[in-house]
């Protein structure tokens, strides 16, 4: 079982390797609809592309966060295994006294409406923006698809478990939301800082490497492609110009690695 702990300050982190994407990886002249697959070959330059599920396990203050929840019973052979990496660090689903949904994409949330069963938090509280909930609870009731319907249903019958939050609010020491709309209303980060460390969970902020020198090429699940690209560079400047430890949830597995920029390009340099 892939696990990655690191500490942050006095803030215990463990990135869980959920496992891999098809969905991400596979397809990408469809995924990218605005770039030809002769583009999109040279970005990649015989590179394998990228379809992890990084999802961060923080532990701040005696509260312990888990940062989505990936496919669940429904990643088939090659993901769904939350619940199992959790495991293996000694932690129970029961444990968690967060569980933060960054936003509402199936590779986030299928784990808690799965068909075989959803993953059971009987402590915790689910937390997320209010644009995040507008949107999906919106989207899925005028939607008679019966996999929207289901994640209306459920999502109605935890609603008095979600709490919603905005950028700046702390949700645990040291553990702050970032603004990262764009790739979803309400799409919504991690900053973690403790003892002058940093660590900045940008979720989907892109997808594959060849967005941060292609930063215009938006992906096809953007709900505002022109706000996911501003999004996009406004926080790829903040992290090059502080040098900010990174986690993406997509990046090859750990998804760690920090960013920089060079006469307006930016460069990914994965941590070692």
């Amino acid at each position: 079982m892939s696990v990655h702990q690191l500490k942050i300050g006095d803030i215990e982190c463990a990135v869980l390797h959920e496992g891999e994407s098809d969905l991400i990886a596979n397809n990408l002249a469809a995924r990218y609809p605005d770039v030809s697959q002769a583009q999109i070959e040279a970005a990649l330059a015989g590179h394998k592309p990228a379809g992890s599920l990084n999802l961060p396990f923080i532990s701040s203050g005696g509260t312990w966060i888990l940062v989505d929840v990936g496919f669940g019973a429904t990643g088939g052979p090659t993901a769904g295994n939350t619940e199992s990496a959790l495991n293996s660090i000694g932690i129970k689903l029961a444990d968690v006294d967060i569980v933060f949904l960054s936003h509402f994409h199936g590779d986030h949330i299928a784990g808690l409406v799965a068909d075989e069963g959803p993953m059971e938090f009987p402590k915790a509280r689910f937390v997320t923006t209010q644009a995040e909930w507008d949107e999906w609870i919106g989207r899925w009731s005028a939607s008679d698809a019966p996999g929207d319907q289901k994640n209306l249903e459920r999502f109605t019958s935890l609603r008095d478990r979600f709490s919603f939050v905005s950028a700046g609010e702390e949700i645990a020491p040291g553990v702050t939301v970032v603004d990262l709309k764009g790739h979803t209303q309400g799409h919504a980060g991690l900053l973690l800082e403790s003892g002058g460390d940093r660590l900045l969970h940008v979720v989907d902020l892109l997808h594959q490497p060849f967005q941060f020198a292609h930063t215009d090429w938006h992906f096809s699940f953007d709900s505002d492609p022109a706000l996911a690209v501003e999004t996009r560079r406004r926080i790829l400047k903040r992290c090059a110009a502080e040098g900010i430890l990174t986690l993406f949830y997509h990046m090859p597995f750990p998804g760690l690695g920090r960013v920089s920029e060079e006469d307006g390009v930016f460069r990914w340099n994965p941590a070692a």
